[in-house]
């Protein structure tokens, strides 16, 4: 059995703002009533934009907030190449107390 690294830790305001792990922001076009196809970024690919539109940590794309608590969230996602669902928690280190989040780390 191989001994598995963990994610990196992230903010959860970040993935809803679709910020990856590195602090690249994805862009974010707000539409208008006047506004067509013409203001979408063209891929090759449909299913290629699509995928890279959605909210991401390192190679998993964040899906649907499967549970949610008093400050945590468990969010499904995907991995990116082998396509294999796994439960992402999502932990709002602004909310816990000094004692709480030592217990995250350990």
């Amino acid at each position: 059995m191989s001994a598995r690294t963990p994610l990196p830790t992230v903010n959860e305001r970040d993935t809803e703002n679709h910020t990856s792990v590195d602090g690249y922001t994805e862009p974010h076009i707000q539409p208008t009533k006047s506004s067509s196809r013409q203001n979408i970024p063209r891929c090759r690919n449909s299913i290629t934009s699509a995928t890279d539109e959605q909210p991401h940590i390192g190679n998993y794309r964040l899906q649907k907030t499967i549970g949610k608590g008093n400050f945590a969230k468990v969010k499904l996602a995907r991995h990116v190449l082998t396509g294999r669902e796994v439960a992402v928690k999502i932990i709002d280190k602004t909310q816990l107390n000094p004692t709480s989040l030592q217990k995250v780390f350990n």
